[in-house]
């Protein structure tokens, strides 16, 4: 999931952190989704992207959080 809050750096926290929230809600309905569809391979990548955005929401949490690009 494609986000704006790796390229800015002056983004406020609770707009990042609902960016974050909202690609794990979207990953987790994908992942659901794939597995129900019997793709359980590319579901497996999907729980993979949820569990580094959880990562993300962590490091936010504890104040370590750093955009990739910007």
């Amino acid at each position: 999931m494609a986000s704006s809050r790796h390229f800015f750096r002056n983004q406020p926290v609770e707009q990042t952190r609902a960016e974050i929230t909202a690609d794990i809600k979207n990953s987790r309905t994908a992942q659901r989704d794939l597995q129900a569809n019997g793709q359980h391979r590319l579901a497996e990548t999907m729980r993979e992207g949820v569990d580094e955005h959880l990562d993300e929401l962590n490091a936010l949490d504890n104040g370590t959080w750093t955009p990739h690009h910007a």
